[in-house]
């Protein structure tokens, strides 16, 4: 590595480092969930967070839930662009990944409206680089009511193709097939993106962090499936799965034989995430998940050399502090005990 390529590695690690550094604290959390209105929620995360930017705009005029929420969510993905933003200005290559995620969950928020009378509307709360990066049309897929319209707003895009299978009436669609097409065509370019620019020990844990986030949503869909619909049989194409994933075809296979929910923690346990969870989340599904991930996030942000490494580590922080922080939102709103909003915080 060059010296100037050295400097500005390092320059990412420091700003990533630098930005955890107004995470919100136990503190803040605990002073959120014993707010007793929206007005107090945002009056608090404006005099005492860096938030203070995103609910600036909402004084004055009545708050709403879903007004708060959406910010919140506006105002990170903003800061995660503008990370994904420094890294490419510095001549690093993973900012393409953060743009891949944006297009993922602009297409998923819009195939879930079809067949309603609502439109999507997230493209309202991404930042505007994203929109310089990506080919989509969001207001041809926002305002789509049909998977033929669907579809024809992703012509001109990557995207198209993949979804052929459906139309070629290769497969069925469903929501969980459209997920399954879209995160094994986007984790493939991201290896190809990977292994194309680094190598070694950055490759590795850059791969091993990004396989963590995939093989924690098919855990989650495993684990939902066997609770809510243990007759059912499963295969690969009735759950959440990638491809991407640190577990081999044959040990994937075994989770989803297992005879329960315990069966397939042993599994999961045994595997090199075992450490990171913990027991007495294992009824709370999402909650176990969040935990583990955030602990893997926290450890790979302090102690990682690898800048990029310690970039995705605070995204996945700063992810994790907004599901935090809606969490505190609709407690509040819906006057749920402190303690009780507590017991759905990560921190």
């Amino acid at each position: 590595m060059s010296k100037i390529s050295a400097l500005a590695s390092n320059a990412l690690l420091t700003k990533s480092r630098a930005m955890n550094s107004y995470a919100l604290t136990s503190e803040d959390y605990h002073s959120l969930a014993n707010c007793r209105s929206l007005n107090e929620v945002a009056g608090y995360l404006k005099s005492n967070t860096v938030y203070e930017q995103a609910v600036d705009v909402l004084f004055g005029s009545d708050i709403y839930r879903s007004r708060l929420e959406a910010e919140i969510i506006k105002f990170n993905n903003t800061r995660i662009a503008q990370l994904a933003s420094f890294e490419k200005a510095i001549g690093q290559k993973l900012h393409e990944i953060v743009y891949l995620d944006y297009d993922i969950a602009l297409i998923l928020n819009s195939v879930n409206h079809l067949d309603t009378n609502e439109v999507g509307d997230y493209s309202r709360l991404t930042p505007r680089a994203y929109f310089r990066f990506s080919q989509l049309k969001p207001d041809a897929l926002e305002t789509a009511t049909s998977f033929e319209e669907f579809y024809e707003a992703l012509s001109d895009t990557q995207y198209k193709k993949p979804l052929d299978i459906f139309v070629a009436g290769k497969q069925e669609f469903s929501i969980t097939a459209l997920e399954n097409v879209l995160y094994k065509y986007i984790y493939g370019k991201i290896k190809e993106i990977v292994k194309k620019n680094y190598s070694g020990k950055e490759q590795r844990e850059i791969l091993e962090l990004l396989e963590a986030k995939a093989d924690f949503i098919m855990l989650e869909s495993i684990y939902r499936m066997k609770r809510f619909f243990p007759n059912e049989a499963l295969t690969l194409n009735n759950i959440s799965y990638s491809g991407f994933s640190a577990f081999t075809l044959a040990q994937i296979e075994q989770m989803l034989s297992a005879k329960s929910t315990q069966e397939l923690f042993a599994l999961f346990k045994k595997s090199r995430y075992g450490s990171y969870f913990d027991e007495k989340l294992y009824s709370q599904i999402e909650l176990c998940t969040r935990h583990a991930f955030q602990k893997m996030n926290k450890k790979s942000l302090r102690f990682s050399t690898v800048p990029e490494v310690t970039m995705f580590s605070f995204i996945g922080i700063l992810e994790n502090e907004t599901q935090n922080l809606i969490h505190i939102i609709e407690g509040v709103r819906y006057g749920i005990e402190p303690e009780e909003i507590m017991n759905f915080v990560i921190i």
